[in-house]
């Protein structure tokens, strides 16, 4: 008695048609076909992939679509009185199940993530400059009192320079110092360094105008 893929297989050769020719018309991968041609269900997929190639490849070969997946669904209960031919839903999800392993694993993958994560942020951190933002004074700002109070703020294991001048951070790293004026332009240059000796400046420039 003929199988679903001796069926195909010899009307293929009929139709002197080669297998990679198969393949590259119906899109179903060379090592499928000759699993179907061989009946050899263990290297297909799915019950319901395999009908739908054993559908397409009859419709290539001019066959009757219905009648090949008849025949294939003899051949399968046949084989599956030998034993199992196909994952049932069953296996399926006894495969599927979660298992304390795959916990141990994820839970691991995501502590290396994160650790990794950390580490990057660390890494880049100490390399680069340090954090410098100035609240006051803002640029080109024009005063009439001869005093200004510079405030800003920068990470908290940085030293901090107002014009060459040493300036306590609090433990926030905030930082606010006087600073006295000349009369006319005034540029103020505010430092931060970083443990590695990484630098970042601001620059403002404000204009002191004495009222006569």
């Amino acid at each position: 008695m003929k199988t679903a893929g001796s069926i195909l297989k010899e009307t293929r050769k009929e139709k002197e048609i080669s297998l990679d020719h198969v393949a590259e018309e119906t899109k179903i991968r060379k090592e499928y076909l000759l699993a179907l041609e061989k009946d050899d269900y263990p290297r297909l997929p799915a019950i319901t992939t395999v009908k739908g190639f054993l559908r397409n490849y009859a419709q290539y070969l001019n066959l009757d679509p219905e009648k090949i997946v008849a025949v294939f669904k003899r051949d399968c209960q046949r084989s599956q009185e030998q034993g199992p031919v196909f994952p049932s839903s069953k296996d399926l999800t006894k495969q599927l199940k979660w298992s304390p392993k795959r916990t141990l694993i994820a839970v691991t993958i995501i502590f290396i993530l994160a650790f990794l994560a950390y580490f990057t942020y660390q890494y880049h951190g100490l390399l680069g400059r340090p954090n410098l933002e100035v609240y006051s004074p803002i640029d080109n700002q024009q005063l009439t009192e001869e005093q200004i109070i510079v405030k800003g703020k920068t990470e908290t294991d940085s030293v901090v320079k107002v014009n060459g001048s040493l300036v306590s951070l609090d433990d926030q790293g905030k930082f606010s110092y006087r600073l006295l004026l000349a009369s006319g332009e005034n540029e103020i240059v505010v430092e931060a360094t970083n443990r590695l000796g990484r630098k970042k400046q601001q620059t403002r420039t404000v204009y002191l105008n004495k009222r006569d």
